[in-house]
């Protein structure tokens, strides 16, 4: 039974607008509640949008470069990347530069020192 039903036929206009409006509301809460997987997982564009990577950067530090874990649900070698939150909050927490240096992933710099002997 709708709420227009539940409050009945002979409603003005303005209370029939208003009871469309309040329904609007809850499908948009519920809606964006049932954005986030129950699970906690996220797909690669999702993740990838979360920690303010392109998903291009994102998918090579999962994938060729090991760091951000992930599961494929599929099981083989190609397929769709998942993430959990807790992995990404935990890749965020270690990636921010603190009171330590970390070394940051990537390929190594050629010196700036020229030595020819």
């Amino acid at each position: 039974m709708s709420i227009l039903q539940h409050l009945g036929e002979n409603m003005d206009i303005e209370a029939r607008l208003a009871a469309i409006e309040e329904m609007q509301g809850r499908i948009l809460s519920l809606l964006a509640k049932g954005a986030a997987s129950p699970s906690g997982t996220m797909t690669l564009k999702e993740a990838a949008a979360y920690t303010g990577y392109s998903p291009d950067h994102f998918r090579r530090l999962a994938v060729e470069q090991r760091i951000i874990p992930f599961s494929r649900p599929s099981g083989q070698q190609k397929g769709k990347l998942l993430f959990r939150k807790a992995d990404l909050d935990t890749f965020l927490d270690s990636s921010k530069k603190g009171g330590e240096e970390t070394k940051q992933p990537g390929r190594k710099r050629k010196s700036k020192d020229i030595r020819l002997w």
